[in-house]
Parts: C-alpha cells; sequence; structure tokens
C-alpha cells in the first residue's frame, strides 16, 4: 500500500465527518488505484464530487502535513522517526 500512515489519516478523517460507507469504499478504492506518478487525493474534495491533490508541507514536530490545494484542509501524518 502506497503510504499506509497517510491512508488510515484520510480514512479517520472521512469516519469522522460522517462519510457514507458507501463513498468511503469508492475513497479506498481509488486510493488503490493510484498510480505512482499521481497525487494522494484529498478526501473533503473527493466526497464532494472532485479530486484534488494533497500536497506535503515541511516535517513539524514529528508530523507531516498534506495540504489541500483545492479547499486548503491540512491532514497530519505521523512521521515514522516517532
Amino acid at each position: 500500500m502506497k503510504n499506509p500512515a497517510l491512508f488510515h489519516v484520510l480514512l479517520d478523517h472521512l469516519e469522522s465527518v460522517g462519510a457514507p460507507p458507501r463513498e468511503v469504499q469508492r475513497f479506498v478504492e481509488r486510493w488503490h488505484r493510484l498510480r505512482p506518478h499521481e497525487s494522494f487525493p484529498c478526501p473533503a474534495c473527493f466526497l464532494a464530487g472532485e479530486e484534488q491533490p494533497l500536497m506535503p508541507l515541511k516535517v513539524r514536530g514529528g508530523f507531516q502535513p498534506m495540504v489541500c490545494t483545492a479547499c486548503h484542509t491540512c491532514y497530519d501524518v505521523a512521521t515514522e522517526d516517532e
């Protein structure tokens, strides 16, 4: 799996906003179809029917922030160093 730590953070986000199980499953299926050159999709935008890329920011305090270039939602992913 590509970036399992990020995947779990994004699934936690979908759960926290009460995403329907069908939409969560669609996100999981999309994740598993990602090609190496594709960016990770923002789950907030995915629920809104769009696919927008997440961009990594500078690691801070043991976390790798990933921010959506469209909605600016930020997801903090624990680094493996911690």
